[in-house]
């Protein structure tokens, strides 16, 4: 993937996250859903982890604008 398509993949990825975080956050409280809390921690850790790898490999893109002269 190139620079833009890792970009979009983390920003994708994060809004997940996010919208997990909150969805995690509404049913914390709930006695009957601390399973479903649990796994979707479980979802959340595995996103990060795919986000921390997204950024090593954007970090690994080569940014150099060429220049065409024609």
């Amino acid at each position: 993937m190139n620079g833009m398509e890792w970009a979009e993949f983390i920003r994708r990825t994060e809004n997940k996250m996010y919208h997990l975080h909150r969805a995690i956050d509404g049913i914390c409280n709930e006695p009957d859903y601390q399973e479903s809390v649990t796994a979707l921690t479980e979802v959340v850790r595995d996103y990060q982890t795919l986000v921390e790898k997204a950024k090593d490999e954007l970090r690994a893109v080569d940014m150099q604008i060429e220049h065409r002269y024609d």
